[in-house]
Formats: C-alpha cells, structure tokens, sequence
C-alpha cells in the first residue's frame, strides 16, 4: 500500500514538472498550462490565507484573501525559473502572502 503511494507522489511530481517545462517553453506561457498550475497550488493559496484571515476582524472575508492570494500566485508563476533549483512553494508563499497584505492594505481607508 505504500509503495502505491510513493509511485503515485512520484508520478505526480514528474507530471509537474513536465508541466513546468512545457509552460515555460511555450512562446507567451500556455493559459492552460498556467491554469492547470494555478490548480495545483490553490491549497496552498488558500492554507496561507486561512492563517492570515485568523488574525484579523471578522469584517475581512476569506475569499478576499484568496482573491488577492491568486493574483499572487499567477506573478509568481509567471515569475519562476524552475532551472534555478528552489522549490516554487518556496518562492510563491511570499508573493501569495505580500499580495494579501497588499490588498488588505488598499481596504484600509486609513
């Protein structure tokens, strides 16, 4: 049952990265390639806007955050060089996280 499920991480992880290698070979970055990545990383979009959403009045709404997360999310990917060797979940979270900050910001009047 285990190895089952190393084969099947194993084989989703080569089935993204060739889906990273196809997109940033595409000639202005494939839309469905890009929107396929973006599902893949959703969880992580919305993990990181839960988190933040706890520290906050009840005014704020959850999927503001994600909203703003998203956009986020697709600079990051537009941004990321996977030849460099960083794992994109490390080079997405800030992004994703400034981007929630930022749009937090642009509500707040004062």
């Amino acid at each position: 049952m285990e190895d089952q499920a190393t084969a099947a991480a194993t084989e989703a992880e080569r089935k993204l990265r060739e889906m990273w290698r196809a997109y940033k070979e595409s000639e202005e970055g494939d839309v469905r390639l890009r929107n396929c990545i973006i599902e893949r990383y959703i969880p992580l979009v919305r993990r990181h806007a839960i988190r933040i959403r706890a520290k906050l009045p009840r005014e704020i709404q959850l999927d503001d955050l994600i909203s703003a997360g998203t956009v986020g999310l697709i600079d990051a990917i537009r941004n990321f060089d996977p030849d460099r060797g960083v794992k994109f979940e490390t080079f997405c979270v800030p992004r994703v996280e400034g981007a929630m900050y930022d749009e937090l910001r642009a509500m707040d009047w004062a």
